[in-house]
């Protein structure tokens, strides 16, 4: 038989069987719904005649019993009930299994005639089917769906990038030859023009990109039915053979994540669901006397928030009993007897995560709420995500997933450690801050920030990674710190420069570096210079048993003054040059004040500055002319230069430009923090 015919086969009967499966499970929500069971007849009996025209016999045999089965349904000779139900779902299990093997090229696991026989007489099917040694984990295929439009797109995209980077050669050329041809003295108009030419093509090439990334994500991404379409049948026969009745809802279906994310969801969803329906559901009785309707309902569901997906899994069952969840765990070793008490109820929660805590054991006294759940831990670890508990004995409990839409790009908060520049998820990050002497106490040996009005253990983020114990960077005694959370924990950690977020693109570190700890991968920065991305479920790890960060001493030894850089300010305000000094002064720079160009040039041929800070309309010379001044000098030659000024028109810092300033910074939108990030950029 010819493999197009084949492929074409297996592909519409797995349409059916999944149309049968789907349908059936509505049909006994809705015995009394006549055109359900007419588009489930027009299923079996089309995949009747497919499997008979290639001769696949015994799928054909199967499929006519259904439809026999079902047509009776039609004509009011048989009850749609549930055990009607049951017994065409074994059909659909049984035609699966052989599509199964017709793929794999493996015999048929169905015998066909003992399955006739107990179909017939209303009986389990499951003795006719061969049950595999082992299951085989479910992947998912090498290849995706795009539509013609999608490639064209693609196509369009990929040459206006050919365009721009032309574009980008010709410039490039052209500077080439203008430096060659001016002797090394370009008039500053010249190069203004250039500037923005380059500007308004970088800001073109960073839109295509935009798009094309875009659409090429779109092809990796693919709708959360793509794994649950199954999990209303898993739930009911689950609850079925344990005498519960439960409807399982499914909500934002349509949600689009990564493929790769959705294959190690699934097992995870598996697990949590069966969880539900076995220890979270109670027995029908058991509901009405709790005032309860007799079904249970679990509801799956999924929405965008933010650049997260968020998905919860709640169910209205028994709950979570915190207190029988800390005496499991101190019976079972998990915790001690002190830390049993200082745990708050929403804390003990998460002692079910907690390895150690899934045993058949605490089944029993827990409901069985953390039955495994130290594998879904670590399954939303692996994948970046993290995983919130709540909870309400008698009445719900749920668990929340955060995940990111894909694993390719993440955005992350950029950091500076021990001299090397980092990556941190930013679904980890709850918020930066600066750490001042004062704001650290120390417990039980341990160093603690107060943080919105929470004690949260404080680390070193150098020492963790392994550098020692070398300190972070303290810049006017402060030192700066990321806080981190993961579940129900929060901790700090110095570092030495806080460089901003970014949308990075996640890159494998390869087999030779897959067990290194506190990393999952690394991206590509704008310089070319890679940046290792930091796994942060490690790093809380180590922080069980790392020794604090030892700052409130480093802190305190700080306060001796060491200087940033020494700063000229040149200004005839004295509101102006005293604001601008307290804010340097504050921040660890040595601060020299001048009232005009002349009393600077007076100074600076006395002393050695690292910056200078001019205005523009002064007495005498103007800081146009002082800056020219300035650059005329071997020793003031690259000392950079910050023009603050009231002017706010173009051609204003055009003059700043050619007279050799490198920054701008207009007095009426002036604010503390700019002037510092223009002069850390500077000179640090």
């Amino acid at each position: 038989m010819s493999t197009k015919y084949l492929d074409i086969f297996l592909k519409e009967a797995e349409e059916h069987i999944g149309s049968l499966q789907t349908r059936l499970l509505v049909l006994e929500k809705e015995p009394g719904n006549g055109s359900l069971i007419h588009e489930l007849l027009r299923n079996a009996h089309t995949l009747k005649g497919s499997a008979r025209m290639l001769g696949f016999e015994d799928i054909s045999v199967i499929a006519h019993r259904m439809e026999d089965f079902l047509k009776e349904m039609e004509d009011g000779e048989r009850a749609v009930d549930s055990d009607s139900v049951d017994l065409l779902l074994q059909g659909t299990d049984a035609i699966s299994r052989m599509i199964s093997a017709l793929e794999k090229g493996v015999d048929s696991p169905v015998d066909v005639e003992r399955f006739i026989e107990a179909f017939d007489k209303g009986l389990s099917t499951s003795d006719a089917i061969l049950q595999s040694p082992a299951a085989e984990t479910e992947v998912m295929g090498d290849t995706v769906r795009a539509s013609v439009k999608t490639l064209d797109s693609l196509v369009n995209l990929l040459g206006e990038l050919i365009i721009n980077k032309k574009r980008f050669e010709d410039k490039t050329l052209e500077l080439k030859t203008l430096c060659k041809n001016s002797g090394g003295t370009v008039p500053a108009a010249r190069i203004m023009e250039f500037q923005q030419a380059l500007d308004e093509d970088v800001l073109y090439l960073g839109y295509v990109i935009q798009e094309l990334h875009a659409e090429a994500m779109a092809l990796r991404m693919l709708p959360l039915r793509t794994i649950t379409d199954g999990f209303i049948r898993m739930v009911r026969d689950l609850s079925k053979s344990q005498g519960k009745e439960v409807d399982l809802e499914i909500r934002g279906e349509h949600i689009e994540v990564d493929r790769l994310l959705l294959e190690s969801l699934k097992p995870m969803f598996l697990h949590m669901l069966t969880n539900a329906v076995d220890h979270g559901i109670e027995l029908p009785e058991e509901r009405l006397a709790r005032g309860k309707p007799r079904k249970g309902t679990i509801r799956l569901s999924a929405r965008h928030e933010g650049n997260s997906v968020l998905i919860e899994i709640r169910d209205d069952g028994s709950g979570m009993d915190p207190e029988r969840i800390r005496q499991t765990a101190l019976k079972r070793g998990v915790i001690n007897k002190e830390e049993a008490e200082m745990l708050r109820d929403d804390e003990a929660l998460y002692l079910t995560l907690r390895p150690g805590f899934s045993t058949s054991e605490i089944v029993t006294d827990i409901s069985g709420r953390g039955v495994g759940m130290d594998v879904v831990k670590m399954s939303i670890e692996k994948v970046k995500g993290n995983l919130t508990l709540k909870s309400e004995v008698g009445v719900y409990s749920e668990i929340q997933l955060r995940l990111p839409p894909t694993l390719a790009v993440i955005d992350a908060l950029m950091v500076t450690c021990s001299g090397e520049q980092y990556a941190i998820p930013l679904s980890y990050v709850q918020e930066t801050i600066k750490i001042r002497v004062e704001d650290i106490a120390t417990v039980a040996g341990k160093e603690i920030v107060s943080v919105r009005n929470s004690s949260v253990p404080l680390f070193s983020l150098a020492t963790m990674l392994g550098f020692g114990e070398k300190g972070a960077i303290i810049a006017g005694g402060k030192v700066s710190a990321v806080i981190l959370k993961q579940r129900d924990q929060t901790i700090a950690c110095t570092i030495d420069k806080n460089n901003g977020t970014s949308e990075i693109v996640v890159k494998s570190l390869g087999g030779q570096l897959k067990k290194v700890r506190h990393t999952f991968g690394a991206t590509i920065m704008g310089d070319g210079n890679p940046a290792l991305i930091l796994d942060v479920s490690d790093i809380f790890s180590s922080a069980e048993g790392a020794s604090t960060a030892g700052l409130r001493k480093a802190l305190q030894q700080s306060q001796v003054f060491v200087s940033r850089g020494k700063v000229l300010v040149v200004d005839d305000s004295i509101t102006t040059r005293t604001m601008e000094k307290s804010i340097l002064l504050s921040n660890g720079y040595e601060v020299t004040i001048a009232i005009s160009a002349e009393d600077a040039l007076e100074k600076v041929a006395e002393n050695t500055f690292d910056l200078v800070i001019s205005d523009v309309e002064m007495p005498g010379l103007n800081g146009f002319e002082l800056t020219a001044r300035l650059r005329q000098m071997d020793v003031y030659r690259n000392v950079p230069v910050i023009i603050v000024s009231s002017l706010a028109k173009d051609e204003h810092k055009r003059k700043a430009i050619e007279a050799g300033a490198q920054a701008y910074i207009v007095k009426g939108v002036f604010e503390q923090g700019t002037l510092l990030d223009t002069v850390e950029s500077l000179i640090g």
